[in-house]
C-alpha cells in the first residue's frame, strides 16, 4: 500500500496534518483492511493523522469472544490489539488533542497516548454499571474538550453523565423540571438504549439525544439540565441521528413498526422547527445501523444490514461490493474515503473486518 504516512510524536505534543489522505483504496471498489475474524462495530480516525485508525469490536456471548480495540498507524495495513474486554460500542478522539481517546467497552476507558495504552475511568459511573447497564455513546465538547459526556442504558433505565476533567470523575446530569426543581434521576430521558449525543459546534451548551427505545428526539440548551421534546414517533424508532452538513437540520432514520408509522429519512429544521419525511428504499428503512455525513459530497451515507447507501441530489444509490455478505455495522468517512466495519453473517459464513473505498 502506498501513501501511508505517520505523523505525531511520542511526547504530549500533537503534530497535525489534517490534509493527509491514505491512498490504500481502489476507486469504486472496496479494499479489505483486515480484522476478518472480528465484528467491527465502531471506527475512529485521528483528526490530525488519517493514517492513525482505531477499530472497536463486539463481544460474542455464544462463543465467549471478548470485544477488542485495534490500532493501526499505517492506514490499516497492519493492526495491533491494544485492549480486550467487553463489547466496544463507541470510540472518540479528542478533536483538539488526539492523544486523548475515549472508548466504551462496558464502562469508560481512556487512552492518553493515542490508543496505545488504556485505563479504566469509571469513577462515578460504576454504581450504575451492571450486567444489563453499560455505556453506549460518548461525546466531547468541541470547545472545552475536558468536558466529556457518557450515556448509559439497558433494560428500562438510562443515565446521562458528564465529566469536566477528561473522565477522572463523572457526575449525572441533573434534569430540572418546568418548575425549576432539580431531579437527579434523569433515567426517563434515555430509557433502554441511548443513541448518539450531538453537540452543536456553534454553541456547545446545546445538546441533542435520541433515546432509541422511547422514540424521541430531545434538545437541551443548558448542557443537559433541562430538555425539550422535538419529535415523538410512538410506533417508530428515531435512530440514528446526525447533523446536516451545514448544521441547520438534524437527520434521523425513522424505522416504522407494524406499518403504523411511515418510515424514511426524517429532517428536523433547527431554525424553524419544521419537519420533512424524505422517502427511502425499503432496504434502508428496514434495519439502519449507522448514519454519517460524507463531507466529500456534502451528503449522507447510511449502513444497513442490507448494504451501504449514499444520497446524491436527493436520490439514494447503493455501494456495491462482494463483501456485503456480512452486515455493515459502522461507518466513518474522511476526505473522499469511506470506512465500513462489518459484522459476520453466520448464515453465509462470511467474514467480518474493516473495509475502505473511494467514493464512486
Amino acid at each position: 500500500m502506498n501513501g501511508c504516512g505517520v505523523f505525531g510524536t511520542d511526547d504530549d505534543r500533537v503534530v497535525c496534518n489534517s490534509d493527509f489522505v491514505c491512498t490504500n483504496a481502489i476507486s469504486a471498489d472496496w479494499t479489505y483492511l483486515g480484522l476478518g475474524d472480528e465484528a467491527v462495530q465502531t471506527i475512529a480516525i485521528n483528526p490530525c493523522n488519517s493514517a492513525h485508525i482505531l477499530a472497536g469490536t463486539a463481544q460474542s456471548f455464544s462463543s465467549g469472544i471478548q470485544g477488542k480495540i485495534f490500532l493501526s498507524t499505517d492506514c490499516g495495513e497492519n493492526w495491533e490489539q491494544v485492549w480486550e474486554g467487553g463489547s466496544v460500542s463507541d470510540l472518540v478522539f479528542d478533536p483538539k488533542n488526539p492523544n486523548y481517546v475515549y472508548a466504551s467497552p462496558h464502562g469508560m476507558i481512556r487512552s492518553m497516548d493515542g490508543g496505545k495504552t488504556w485505563s479504566i475511568i469509571d469513577n462515578g459511573l460504576d454504581p450504575h454499571l451492571s450486567f444489563t447497564q453499560r455505556v453506549f455513546s460518548i461525546a466531547i465538547d468541541p470547545e472545552d474538550t475536558r468536558r466529556v459526556y457518557a450515556a448509559i442504558g439497558g433494560f428500562g433505565t438510562g443515565w446521562l453523565f458528564y465529566s469536566d476533567n477528561r473522565g477522572h470523575a463523572w457526575t449525572p446530569v441533573p434534569h430540572v423540571d418546568g418548575s425549576g426543581n432539580e431531579i437527579a434521576d434523569n433515567r426517563y430521558l434515555l430509557s433502554d438504549l441511548p443513541g448518539p449525543i450531538l453537540i452543536d459546534p456553534a454553541n456547545p451548551d446545546v445538546l441533542y439525544i435520541s433515546p432509541l427505545d422511547i422514540r424521541l428526539l430531545l434538545k437541551s440548551e443548558d448542557r443537559g439540565m433541562s430538555w425539550n421534546l422535538l419529535l415523538k414517533e410512538d410506533n417508530a424508532e428515531i435512530y440514528p441521528i446526525v447533523f446536516s452538513p451545514d448544521y441547520t437540520s438534524i437527520y434521523a432514520l425513522v424505522r416504522s413498526h407494524s406499518g403504523l408509522a411511515e418510515g424514511g429519512l426524517f429532517e428536523y429544521n433547527l431554525q424553524d422547527g419544521e419537519t420533512q419525511l424524505h422517502p427511502v428504499t425499503h432496504d434502508i428503512d428496514e434495519k439502519p445501523q449507522a448514519l454519517e455525513v460524507f463531507k466529500a459530497i456534502n451528503e449522507l451515507i447510511v449502513a444497513t444490514e442490507n448494504g451501504i447507501y449514499y444520497r446524491e441530489n436527493g436520490e439514494w444509490h447503493v455501494y456495491t461490493g462482494e463483501y456485503i455478505t456480512g452486515y455493515p455495522n459502522a461507518l466513518k468517512s474522511h476526505h473522499n474515503l469511506i470506512y465500513s466495519g462489518i459484522m459476520p453473517n453466520n448464515e453465509f459464513r462470511s467474514n467480518g473486518g474493516i473495509y475502505v473505498r473511494f467514493h464512486k
